[in-house]
């Protein structure tokens, strides 16, 4: 077993009751509490696989933001938009 060290420090007082419902929740001392979040801080995470970043940038466009599905133009509004890619579209005003 490693050696035992006390460290004192000073935190916020709402800080020290999030990790002290931490530790009652993990059924651990406060002290266990701390160790095991300081010791997971210092781990590297595991990269993510080509099938997991894949799946993701399906998910999201090149601006980060989730895409729209939008409906596609019923033929109403397809045969009004030819129109007026057309210029057929004659306009409110009489002359």
């Amino acid at each position: 077993m490693s050696e035992i060290s006390t460290l004192t420090i000073k935190i916020p007082l709402e800080l020290k009751e999030k990790i002290k419902a931490a530790a009652l929740e993990n059924d651990h001392s406060l002290s266990a509490e701390v160790c095991k979040r300081l010791e997971s801080s210092f781990q590297v995470p595991d990269k993510p696989s080509k099938k997991q970043v894949a799946l993701h940038h399906d998910e999201i466009d090149s601006q980060h933001t989730e895409e729209e599905n939008e409906q596609p133009l019923s033929q109403k509004e397809l045969k009004k938009l030819r129109l007026l890619l057309k210029g057929g579209v004659k306009s409110g005003k009489k002359k």
